[in-house]
């Protein structure tokens, strides 16, 4: 099995300092959107990184956010920068929630973990405790790069080679922008979305919806609110995103 990139210090320094622009407007608003429409008070962040959006959830939500990465690294940076009395940022380890209960958790979200596992039965292991942990009702989200836009160059990252067909579960190069010019180079994993809702449904979920949110759908309101966003991020050099979905967004419910 690949080894985890985000346990190594370099790396993980270097993914808290990526722009996240891009996943911020076409990936994390929706998920944030989504949790306020359910008025959800305790939230599982599964595969936190550096804190991020569990710092956005606590900042616009009225909830606990319970935030577990596998990697010390990661947690150590999410906890120096990123501290807040409504997060509590923990260690998980061989993908194991047994410090949270059975139906304790209001919704649960998990931002660009699947694409960084090879194993299809580790993914779906972590999907089932992520289902024993969530109330009924409750609603689980993933965000990840979208499967079908593969080799596109957008402005932040690019994920696979241009024209190269990937089969199913092989491994990608994936390359993301850093404000410094150079580029950070991960690997990552092609799962189409049969793997997501075969594995969603394994795990227990029901009511499965997929978006793919580009820029082009936009209403005028989140246009305005997308100027917003440039200004705080300095950034303003959009490119694919327009018109082709750099993300995916699952939601599913446990009934």
């Amino acid at each position: 099995m690949t080894e985890n990139l985000f346990k190594d210090e370099v790396v993980a320094n270097q993914f808290n300092d990526y722009n996240d622009v891009l996943e911020q407007v076409l990936g994390y608003n929706f998920v944030l959107s989504i949790l306020k429409s359910t008025q959800a008070k305790k939230i599982l962040d599964c595969g936190c990184g550096p804190g991020k959006v569990s710092l956005r959830l606590a900042n616009q939500l009225s909830a606990d956010i319970v935030a577990v990465d596998e990697s010390a690294k990661m947690i150590e940076i999410a906890k120096r920068e990123r501290k807040h009395q409504q997060i509590d940022y923990k260690i998980v380890k061989k993908d194991n929630l047994d410090f949270i209960s059975d139906n304790s958790v209001d919704g649960a979200i998990a931002c660009y973990v699947f694409i960084n596992n090879q194993s299809e039965q580790r993914i779906l292991k972590i999907m089932r405790e992520i289902y024993r942990t969530l109330r009924p009702n409750s609603h689980f989200i993933i965000l990840d790069t979208n499967p079908n836009t593969t080799g596109v160059p957008f402005s932040t990252f690019q994920n696979g080679e241009p024209g190269k067909s990937y089969s199913y579960g092989e491994e990608r190069v994936e390359k993301l922008n850093l404000d410094s010019q150079e580029k950070l180079i991960l690997h990552d994993f092609n799962w189409p979305n049969r793997m997501y809702e075969t594995n969603l449904k394994r795990a227990g979920f029901s009511e499965i919806t997929v978006w793919y949110p580009k820029l082009e759908d936009f209403s005028a309101e989140q246009i305005q609110q997308i100027q917003q966003i440039e200004q705080e991020y300095h950034y303003k050099s959009w490119l694919n995103e327009k018109t082709q979905a750099p993300f995916i967004l699952y939601q599913a419910i446990k009934k």
